[in-house]
């Protein structure tokens, strides 16, 4: 439950790819491979909120790509979003070439 025992009004899910280490989280595996976790969103959620749902610290993780673009912790989910979550041991060789969307956090 939670956003403070739902003071919050639940919007729905994002879907949460992990990565690496992080695999052991994933509540659902798919035909392919895939470790998902389909983790709890409300409105005015950040990529940072959903990373503390899902009980880890952001040393733990190497990149966050939100719907395939490399993003900060600061940026806004919302229901359905695809977030990709990487641990420290998947780090990018070539991370120069993503230009990284931090979010906006005056809104």
């Amino acid at each position: 439950m939670s956003k403070e025992e739902t003071g919050g009004q639940q919007q729905g899910h994002i879907n949460v790819y992990l990565y690496g280490k992080l695999r052991g989280l994933a509540t659902h595996r798919t035909s392919q491979g895939e470790h998902i976790a389909y983790v709890p969103c409300w409105e005015g959620d950040r990529i940072r909120d959903i990373v503390a749902r899902l009980n880890l610290k952001p040393d733990e993780l190497s990149h966050l790509f939100l719907n395939g673009v490399y993003s900060g912790p600061a940026c806004r989910v919302k229901p359905g979003d695809r977030l990709g979550l990487f641990a420290k041991d998947m780090h990018l060789l070539y991370r120069q070439y993503f230009p990284v969307d931090q979010g906006d956090e005056d809104q």
